[in-house]
């Protein structure tokens, strides 16, 4: 999603965090205008994609 008037908007963040506590934070920053870019390993992805490890 675009939203050109976002307080973030403009911002740009990289994370290379894993599973929920990594990745909420930048969901909000995106849900308020911010572009994140999120690096992930190759094999497999983020583990909040296949419950992890709990």
């Amino acid at each position: 999603m675009n939203n050109l008037n976002g307080a973030l908007s403009g911002i740009r963040a990289v994370t290379c965090s894993t599973a929920q506590a990594g990745t909420v934070p930048y969901m909000l920053m995106a849900d308020l205008g911010a572009e994140v870019i999120k690096i992930e390993v190759p094999q497999g992805g983020d583990e909040s994609r296949t419950g992890g490890n709990l």
